[in-house]
This record gives structure tokens, C-alpha cells and sequence, in this order.
């Protein structure tokens, strides 16, 4: 019976390691969201990040890069990244994300937005 424990608490081990990657939870502008032009992106995470390591890029419809620098952390949150953008005439953008957690698990996404005229 020991050894049948003992395999569970490892496969429930490695599966507890499997989800500690760092998700999108929230993400200012949300995804899908139509909103009036926005100076920065914020996106927050499920687990604390090295800043270093990700990155947020945002592109019009076109392709063109509107985010006018690296990623930075957000002040006081760990699980935070967010970008400035240029001054965003209306149109669809698409923000492109790369998460690497402090235990350098790295996870890739993106989600859309509009801004209104």
C-alpha cells in the first residue's frame, strides 16, 4: 500500500509542477474589448515572472509595432508585466505576450482589441 501512496504523492507532485506556469489572468485592454485609445497595455499572471525573460508586443492591423519599449514589471506586482504604446490611431491590434515564470517556465499568447474613432 506504501508504494501505491508513494506513487500518487509523485504523480501528484509532477502534476502540480505541470500547471506552475504563468497564465494570462487579466489583460488591460481585455481581449475582444472596443475601447477608446489606451497609453499602456497591462497584462497580469498567474504566477510571479521574470521580467527579464518576457515580453508584450502590440501590432496594428498592418503589423506595425505600436509598444514603444521592453516590458517592464508593474510596481509592487510580481505577477505583472505592461508595455507603453504610441499615440494608437482607431483599428484592430493584436497584443503578443511571452510569460517566463521565476521558475523559467515560459508560455506564449495573444488577444485582440479595437479602438474606437
Amino acid at each position: 500500500m506504501s508504494r501505491r501512496l508513494g506513487l500518487a504523492f509523485a504523480f501528484a507532485l509532477a502534476s502540480s509542477q505541470a500547471f506552475a506556469h504563468a497564465h494570462l489572468k487579466t489583460a488591460s485592454p481585455a481581449d475582444g474589448a472596443t475601447v477608446a485609445p489606451p497609453s499602456e497595455i497591462i497584462l497580469g499572471f498567474t504566477e510571479e515572472l521574470e521580467v527579464k525573460l518576457s515580453s508584450i508586443a502590440v501590432k496594428s492591423a498592418g503589423g506595425e509595432t505600436v509598444s514603444t519599449a521592453p516590458a517592464e514589471a508593474v510596481p509592487g506586482d510580481r505577477k505583472a508585466l505592461k508595455v507603453l504604446l504610441k499615440t494608437v490611431p482607431p483599428g484592430a491590434y493584436t497584443v503578443e505576450w511571452a510569460a517566463t515564470s521565476v521558475d523559467t517556465h515560459r508560455v506564449t499568447g495573444q488577444y485582440r482589441f479595437t479602438v474606437r474613432p
